[in-house]
């Protein structure tokens, strides 16, 4: 990997900008001190951040002019509490970036520095989205994307740092990058009784629980093996009392998968065996979808660019095509709506997992974001 002298010069102040931002994590649609940081840092380098016209967190900064490129940074943390021998660690107790977005939030922010300081003049405009709760619904992105912003975008890219990818390399994923996360709550209505007389009414929680066995299978029976997906419940809740059967059961879930029309069909079979269950169980049913984050797509056109790029600067063992996407979300996909992009893994090197206390970076990953980035953005006409 080539040095460039501009990243050098810039590394020390984005080292300690994303130390900042990690010790100083906030929920998301809570990063008002986090908006505020970054607000500070642009304005101290000369250059404009633009609130949303809706939101309160969150903002965007433009370096250039032409057709626009945007670069999605990522900048809420999560509820986890973080391991106390690390060197760096959350002045927040309970919070923390367990997921990368520190960093995600230094590379943007190294992005918009290295443009501002480029010697020759760059054909296109670097628009980099600094967006708040890429880890809640509803999400951020589906707010950002209300702002009337997008009319000259050419194409969007955005990065996730990860742990299982070597430090140095580039991970890339042709088409399908990342699942869709669609939650399911289904709802189970009875009239209630007394745990001594089961018979004489709807026992609702061994009605939720065999609706939850009888999906898996029924759903394995209808769907093609070739599509993937993953159905899987996280929440049940159901009465108040050791000796009440309850009125009503809930059970919560996420559907995840890389079609449209695989989800689609799901959500009518999940419908259908509830309709059967209703009748088999003399209750009422209720399915609903309330949230629906669509699945990333790498566009495939900008996935051989990269590729192109990276053998004509002699760093193709760099480049890792992995060989199947993730079946977690992430909502850059709904700026695909509005013009293609491109989702690429950072090699973190470090410890742990992604959403652990344990999750721990090498700061080197930042140089290699930084060079990579930059030498891909220039190399787009």
């Amino acid at each position: 990997m080539k040095k460039d002298p501009i990243i050098q010069s810039i590394l020390p102040e984005l080292i300690d900008i994303r130390r900042k931002l990690h010790q100083n994590p906030e929920l998301s649609w809570q990063e008002y001190k986090t908006t505020a940081f970054i607000r500070s840092v642009l304005e101290g380098w000369g250059l404009n951040f633009q609130p949303f016209m809706e939101i309160k967190t969150g903002g965007y900064c433009d370096v250039g002019e032409g057709e626009t490129i945007v670069f999605r940074s990522d900048i809420d943390a999560l509820p986890v509490t973080e391991d106390s021998d690390h060197v760096i660690i959350s002045q927040n107790e309970g919070i923390m970036h367990a997921c990368g977005h520190d960093y995600h939030t230094a590379i943007g922010l190294g992005l918009l520095r290295y443009f501002q300081l480029l010697p020759v003049k760059y054909s296109n405009k670097l628009r980099v989205i600094f967006q708040p709760a890429e880890e809640s619904y509803p999400t951020g992105a589906a707010k950002v994307m209300e702002d009337d912003i997008w009319n000259d975008v050419k194409m969007f890219l955005t990065t996730h740092v990860h742990c299982t990818i070597p430090l140095g390399k580039i991970g890339l994923i042709r088409g399908p990058a990342n699942a869709s996360s669609t939650s399911v709550q289904i709802t189970f209505k009875g009239p209630g009784g007394h745990t001594s007389r089961p018979q004489e009414t709807v026992d609702l929680i061994p009605v939720a629980v065999a609706f939850i066995y009888q999906i898996q299978n029924f759903l394995k029976k209808q769907i093609n093996p070739e599509e993937v997906f993953v159905l899987a419940f996280g929440e049940i809740h159901g009465g108040n009392a050791h000796n009440v059967i309850p009125q009503i059961v809930v059970l919560r879930g996420t559907l995840r998968t890389f079609s449209t029309q695989t989800s689609e069909r799901i959500m009518g079979l999940i419908h259908q065996l509830a309709e059967k269950s209703e009748i088999d169980n003399k209750c009422e049913i209720t399915v609903e979808f309330p949230t629906n984050c669509p699945s990333v797509i790498n566009d495939l056109d900008l996935c051989n660019q990269m590729i192109k790029f990276m053998l004509n600067n002699s760093n193709s063992d760099q480049l890792v095509l992995l060989p199947k996407p993730s079946m977690g979300a992430d909502d850059f996909s709904y700026y695909l709506s509005k013009a293609p992009g491109l989702y690429l893994n950072v090699g973190g090197g470090g410890k742990g997992t992604l959403h652990s206390g344990e999750l721990e970076f090498s700061e080197s990953l930042l140089e290699v974001a930084l060079t990579y980035l930059t030498g891909f953005i220039l190399s787009i006409s």
